[in-house]
């Protein structure tokens, strides 16, 4: 592709967001950057904003770790902190959300945590859910996706990589383990997901699988479609239609953008790639 390549032994950190406009599937910058340049973020959203929280960059002699979060609104896409930061910095952590809450869970402070810090978006106010409802396991670079009831985080390092789904009950906050995992070990993946499923993509040992989360019946399968290319450290993005997985690792570096079709489970690239690839 055109974009950028940086070299993998010695990686940029960036500060860009990139904009996919659904109807045409191109890519452009909307000129509104996060505050930091940062790595290994995470993010949730709401009907009128992203949030993007933790991240950091390799700074010797020990990384800097960010505990900050980035609130881009979508009627403007301007960028600000809202001014309530994670409990903990921390990287490679996974959200979930619904209509009132953001969840942001696991991650590497070092070390590896289970804790989990709620996001109130009524009034941007950052909090622990009640004592105990934390992940089952203390874990980094694990994946997360939502349904309408329940949010759950998936695979990770603990170390080693792991397949473990644990599941957050919005109603009530808790945290248990369905019968289900993901059918391979594996961390830095990342998900997209419509009203039935969650799609799992991706993800190293590197590979180019997807997992299948039924909502309904809290069962894994493996669609017949995998990503054009496996890679790890790859986001995903999704709407009513399709989901989208761009980026990540081979190495090296990629700006990839593969487009899952929700109706038919079929997997292909449109004409877009990112600016950079990241």
């Amino acid at each position: 592709g055109g974009c950028t390549i940086p070299v993998f032994t010695g990686p940029a950190y960036y500060c860009i967001v990139n904009r996919l406009d659904f109807s045409t599937e191109t890519l452009s910058l909307p000129g509104k950057n996060l505050s930091i340049k940062r790595r290994k973020l995470s993010g949730t959203f709401n009907s009128n904003y992203g949030y993007f929280a933790g991240g950091e960059i390799s700074t010797p002699p020990a990384p800097t770790i960010y505990s900050t979060i980035d609130r881009i609104d979508f009627s403007n896409e301007t960028v600000s902190a809202p001014g309530n930061n994670l409990t903990q910095a921390r990287y490679n952590l996974a959200a979930v959300s619904n209509s009132n809450y953001g969840y942001f869970g696991g991650g590497d402070a070092p070390p590896f945590v289970c804790t989990i810090d709620r996001l109130d978006f009524s009034n941007e106010s950052i909090s622990v859910p009640p004592a105990g409802n934390q992940l089952t396991q203390a874990r980094a670079a694990l994946a997360a996706v939502s349904s309408s009831n329940y949010g759950y985080f998936a695979g990770g390092f603990a170390p080693p990589y792991v397949c473990t789904i644990d599941r957050l009950d919005f109603s009530n906050e808790t945290v248990s383990e369905p019968s289900s995992e993901l059918t391979q070990t594996r961390g830095y993946l990342a998900t997209v997901s419509n009203s039935d499923y969650g799609y799992f993509a991706g993800g190293n040992p590197v590979v180019c699988t997807i997992d299948r989360l039924d909502f309904s019946s809290e069962t894994v399968s493996e669609p017949s479609s995998e990503l054009t290319q496996a890679r790890y450290g790859l986001a995903a993005v999704s709407n009513s239609d399709y989901g989208y997985f761009a980026g990540g690792i081979i190495p090296p570096y990629v700006c990839t953008i593969d487009r899952l079709d929700f109706s038919s489970e079929t997997v292909s690239e449109p004409s877009s790639e990112l600016t950079q690839a990241r």
